[in-house]
């Protein structure tokens, strides 16, 4: 998932983004279970900055919420899947073994 945020009020880009950063970092302590997996600085058609976060699926909802609770100007600019989680979904699912007999216990 991608999403951009841009400045508002005086709260810039920078201090915004470090913030969100923390606020995974806190609810995560483990770092395979981050929401965020990179960002980067950009500038949009109008000569407006953006700073870009790239989401894993598994925090979507707590970034959103994060950055709508904060009242942060933010855009959901595609809910894809990062790559790096396509190969490992790609990954876990090339190693089974769908042949075999499949034995269900109650």
């Amino acid at each position: 998932m991608i999403i951009r945020i841009y400045e508002s009020g005086k709260l810039d880009l920078e201090t915004v983004g470090d913030m969100l950063w923390q606020a995974d970092a806190q609810a995560n302590f483990h770092p395979d279970a981050r929401w965020i997996n990179s960002s980067s600085f950009g500038t949009a058609h109008k000569g407006r900055i953006y700073r870009e976060f790239l989401v894993r699926w598994i925090g979507r909802e707590a970034i959103i919420m994060w950055l709508t609770s904060n009242q942060i100007l933010f855009e959901v600019v595609s809910f894809d899947i990062l790559q790096e989680e396509e190969e490992a979904i790609e990954g876990t699912l090339s190693g089974r073994d769908f042949t075999q007999q499949l034995t269900h216990m109650n």
